[in-house]
């Protein structure tokens, strides 16, 4: 497979195809358990946000181009080429990959998961391969556990490994305010120092309401970047339907019944925290195919 990084080229392809992927929060997320070959099992509800990356898919006769920036690190290592190769393995089909990074990897948000689902969705229009939305989250489950759900509906309620996605009909709050660090957490590492601490799981439940939005990660990755109790103290100050944090961190968010009053903490919070900033909306799908 070829691969290159940089600009994109300056010659337009005769087709090409844009998608969005959307960025998720975990609004609740329970650890309920441990599997014996050290999986944790979970329960979460995720919610897509309108924070995305911008993927242009553009037909090549052979071959896997991914055009983005070089901080991203290896081509195949990457899932959105990861995604392409996939589902193109047993075509004749090729595609250049042009994306435009907006959602801070290491950062909770499912970024790489919401690139692998839009690259899926969008070949499988470009091309027509008449895959189903079941095939689709079958190929994406092989990528990421995360990968299913920015297939789907939006909000969905996950267990499992992340593998059992189930839409739900839920009210969300109107807007979100997230907060982002410059420094990332590791998942890998997040779930390690919540074994050390010893931390027992939580009891299963069914789909909570919310607030509060709980999260029990929350102690690991406090605990591995202390500076998160420092910026949710003063997240904590400001009026607002709750404080959380996505995934494994270090993406905090802040919920508000209006989009107004989320520009406003933005305002407030701007200089006192030492993190992005983004009002983000939520969207009833993980993308979407914009022409």
């Amino acid at each position: 497979m070829k691969h290159a990084y940089g600009s994109a080229p300056e010659e337009k392809a005769r087709e090409q195809l844009k998608v969005l992927a959307y960025a998720k929060l975990n609004l609740v997320l329970r650890i309920v358990g441990k599997r014996e070959d050290g999986y944790h099992l979970l329960q979460s509800l995720f919610c897509a946000v309108d924070l995305a990356d911008e993927i242009q898919l553009e037909p090549l006769p052979r071959g896997i181009e991914l055009w983005s920036s070089v901080e991203l690190g290896p081509p195949e290592k990457n899932l959105a080429y990861r995604a392409a190769q996939t589902l193109l393995s047993q075509t004749d089909f090729g595609v250049r990959i042009v994306l435009k990074k907006r959602i801070p990897a290491g950062a909770g948000l499912g970024g790489g998961s919401a690139d692998a689902a839009a690259v899926l969705a969008g070949l499988n229009t470009l091309y027509n391969l008449g895959k189903t939305p079941d095939e689709l989250a079958k190929i994406g489950a092989k990528l990421g556990a995360d990968v299913p759900f920015f297939l789907g509906r939006s909000p969905a309620w996950v267990e499992g490994i992340g593998d059992r996605v189930t839409p739900v009909d839920l009210a969300l709050p109107a807007a979100f305010l997230l907060v982002i660090p410059a420094f990332s957490c590791p998942t890998a590492a997040v779930y390690q120092t919540l074994d050390r601490l010893g931390i027992p799981p939580s009891p299963p439940q069914g789909v909570p309401k919310i607030p509060p939005f709980v999260n029990d990660l929350w102690p690991a990755s406090a605990h591995l970047r202390p500076e998160l109790e420092r910026i949710r103290s003063v997240l904590e100050g400001i009026p607002s339907l709750g404080v959380g944090m996505s995934g494994s961190g270090s993406s905090l968010f802040l919920a508000f019944p209006s989009v107004e009053e989320a520009e406003w903490a933005r305002a407030e919070l701007s200089g006192r925290v030492e993190a992005a900033l983004h009002v983000a909306r939520p969207v009833d799908r993980g993308y979407k195919i914009i022409g």
